[in-house]
């Protein structure tokens, strides 16, 4: 089959919109709200009903700031309200005591990651089970505007079979502006490399096995970890992520500075620029370029940005799914669960020595 320059520049970057759109109810008021969830509800004309924040103080701020007509006192009245999808926008530490408050037969969108644990997800798992709740989780860089157009492209046969598929980063993420993750155990995988876990097995399917190692770095000696090497064994695709928050931007520029993720196969080569990521939060716009059969290195148009068109395609997607419009919802709790389980058998992997070479 053979392409044409148009095929490129047009692949879909957007998720439909439902039909019919349920009113939101968000637990949490923290940065990611304000900076991605509020605004991409915004752009999609997805009205928010309410907010909930243990600070009620942040939580009217963002109703001033984006017109929210509800601020609820206690939990409770927000998780009861009627006719509603519920965004539950919290630290993962507190999620699994939330959830267990959900009402039986809700639709709610959970945070990343599941839980505190493995174990805490598998809980979460299982209780979204019992109680029939439609719950999905914010796992969102696969519903990238970028990341939809990789997507359309695989499943149009313009890469054909992949064998090699590489995530590196050379950037320098302000930890400081969460400073709960001076608290943590893990950091890097969990919070960040899961996005492109979750993206890869989106993609590939699960790994048979995984190799990791996730270190410190002297310039943010209160964090137990702040770059990953991570290798996924796809058999005879190779697959792996190099993951450095700590490029010193002040010291050496950008010019070197680099947020990308790229695949071959048998038939074409897709490259995207995680543009965001390069000076976060400003960032940069983002591109996806592909080459196939008969047609060089082309730029996907309508590209977007990963915050917030991701967030608003996520939504887009929970919202189709609980009204039978779409038979399918990737990032359901038990994909999620999926996740998770790879996630954690990196940080198992990190805590432990390669092989021992023999000098």
């Amino acid at each position: 089959m053979s392409f044409k320059i148009e095929d490129i520049k047009n692949l879909n970057t957007q998720w439909p919109m439902p039909t019919s759109k349920k009113k939101i109810v968000i637990i949490g008021a923290g940065g990611i709200v304000k900076d991605a969830h509020l605004p991409a509800y915004q752009k999609g004309e997805y009205k928010v009903h309410g907010i909930y924040d243990l600070e009620e103080s942040k939580a009217k701020k963002c109703a001033e700031d984006h017109s929210i007509d509800n601020v609820y006192q206690n939990l409770e009245d927000a998780l009861n309200e009627k006719d509603i999808i519920l965004d539950i926008a919290v630290p993962p530490a507190v999620l699994l005591d939330i959830v267990k408050k959900i009402p039986k037969n809700s639709i709610c969108q959970l945070q990343k990651p599941v839980g505190n644990s493995l174990e805490e997800a598998r809980d979460i798992k299982k209780i979204v089970k019992q109680k029939n709740i439609t719950a999905c989780v914010n796992l969102q860089l696969k519903f990238s505007p970028m990341m939809l157009a990789f997507k359309d492209a695989i499943e149009k046969k313009m890469i054909g079979d992949i064998t090699e598929l590489e995530v590196s980063l050379s950037v320098g993420t302000p930890w400081h502006l969460w400073p709960f993750l001076e608290d943590l155990e893990d950091v890097e995988v969990p919070l960040h490399s899961i996005h492109y876990l979750d993206w890869i097995i989106s993609l590939l399917g699960l790994p048979n096995s995984v190799f990791c190692k996730s270190v410190k770095h002297p310039k943010f000696p209160k964090m137990n970890d702040s770059r990953s090497s991570i290798i996924l064994d796809y058999e005879n695709t190779r697959c792996c992520l190099s993951l450095n928050h700590t490029h010193n931007n002040n010291l050496h520029g950008m010019k070197h500075s680099h947020a990308y993720a790229r695949i071959e196969g048998s038939k074409g080569a897709a490259y995207v620029k995680l543009g965001l990521l390069l000076d976060y939060p400003n960032g940069e716009p983002e591109e996806i370029e592909i080459s196939t059969d008969g047609v060089g290195w082309t730029k996907v148009e309508n590209v977007g940005t990963w915050f917030p068109d991701a967030f608003l395609n996520t939504m887009s997607s929970l919202q189709r799914f609980s009204l039978k419009e779409d038979n399918t919802l990737p990032h359901s709790v038990e994909n999620s669960f999926n996740t998770m389980a790879v996630v954690y058998a990196c940080l198992e992997s990190s805590k432990y020595p390669g092989t021992k070479i023999k000098y």
